[in-house]
């Protein structure tokens, strides 16, 4: 072994602060459970121990000590609402956790949950619930409430403590979320290939990854270079579906059966239907699928900034408006070209030879070597990744 503390002794788990010291490299969310008595002010109380218990039926949970000031009085209380606070929200965090039980919820915006409980402006979610059981647990509670509501409420980070201080992470790699089950094969596509696309952020390229699903692409993953700075509120388009539309990248068609290549390019007007037929010769002729620099271009990921930061805000007619406005698949790649170059995509294939996947890499300067670089590496992380799903 190479740590330094390979060869110490364990600690003694009966020792408080060296009990304290080893949980703390476990890092945890920060929630304020709140409620609303009907005789006084709101009252919260700041937990990190709080998780899901179960989901048929829907419990959730979270572990008090016995010596709180404020226990006794949720204890009592007939809701509880779970705030899980946004990164920027340690103000908040402290502020609870060190005021009059009265005074709390001074200078803190809330709004009723459909309890009446309190919901933290802010807060990353909400989640409304109904007490159900408390068990003792040595010199903790064991406190079980029934869910009636939740949402989320902001695309922000969560707040995380961890090793006694507050605050956040950057997130390398996300994955679409999928109640419905309806990206179950390109999740499990993504799971397999994952370690192969997390080369390009490794060789400091942006990357998404994406599927197409009924009329939609969907973007299943997002994976972003270590060193992508964190001072900005992170933003994703992870799980977003974006409009699979004519003039838009047609990577998924490239490689699709005559047949249907034929029914694609028919959704063009006559006039541009040659065009996109030799569009898509030359995705297949090259490998890749590229897009330029343009005003719609601008626009478009001007619009996935907005769709990013809040999901739904932009309407599903304006995306087609704008993705009939991308350059997408330029004659020539000369260096003249390359340097308008913005994105470059590449199929993954599975064993029968369909297009399931495509990783996108941008973010790149638009320097003519720059670019053939990220050719080179997407389409190799991409023909790894059709022979690992082979």
């Amino acid at each position: 072994m190479s740590t330094s503390t390979a060869h110490r002794p364990a600690g003694r788990p009966d020792d408080p602060a060296w009990f304290r010291h080893v949980l703390g490299q476990y890092p945890t969310g920060v929630c304020v459970i709140t409620a609303q008595p009907d005789d006084g002010p709101p009252i919260g109380m700041v937990v990190g121990s709080f998780s899901s218990v179960s989901m048929h039926p829907p419990l959730v949970g979270f572990y008090p000590s016995v010596t709180s000031e404020t226990w006794p009085h949720l204890h009592k209380a007939g809701n509880w609402c779970v705030n899980i606070l946004a990164a920027h929200q340690s103000d908040v965090c402290r502020r609870i956790a060190t005021a009059p039980l009265a005074q709390r919820f001074d200078g803190v915006p809330w709004r009723p949950a459909p309890s009446g409980a309190p919901i933290i402006e802010g807060a990353v979610a909400w989640i409304d619930c109904v007490p159900v059981a408390v068990h003792d647990a040595g010199d903790h509670k064991i406190a079980i409430a029934e869910v009636k509501h939740l949402d989320t409420a902001s695309t922000e980070l969560p707040l995380l403590f961890f090793r006694g201080g507050y605050g956040s992470f950057t997130p390398l790699t996300l994955t679409a979320y999928d109640p419905d089950m309806s990206l179950a094969r390109p999740l499990r596509h993504f799971e397999l290939i994952r370690s192969i696309a997390q080369e390009l952020p490794d060789s400091g390229l942006r990357c998404l990854v994406t599927a197409p699903v009924s009329d939609s692409v969907v973007v299943i993953g997002q994976l972003d270079p270590p060193s992508a700075s964190s001072s900005a509120q992170p933003t994703t388009l992870v799980g977003q579906r974006l409009p699979f539309r004519p003039h838009g990248p047609s990577i998924f068609e490239a490689w699709a059966p005559e047949r249907e290549q034929a029914a694609w390019v028919a959704k063009f007007a006559p006039d541009s239907q040659e065009a996109e037929t030799q569009a898509l010769a030359r995705i297949r002729d090259r490998g890749f699928s590229i897009g330029l620099g343009s005003e719609g271009h601008r626009r478009f990921a001007a619009a996935l900034e907005r769709l990013a930061a809040e999901p739904g805000t932009v309407p599903n007619e304006e995306l087609d408006a704008l993705v009939a406005s991308l350059d997408y698949e330029p004659a020539d790649l000369s260096d003249e070209v390359l340097t308008q170059a913005r994105v470059i995509s590449a199929p993954v294939f599975d064993n029968a030879g369909h297009p399931v996947l495509a990783m996108t890499v941008f973010g790149f300067k638009a320097k003519p070597d720059i670019v053939h670089d990220a050719i080179t590496a997407v389409t190799a992380c991409a023909a790894k990744a059709t022979r690992t799903l082979r």
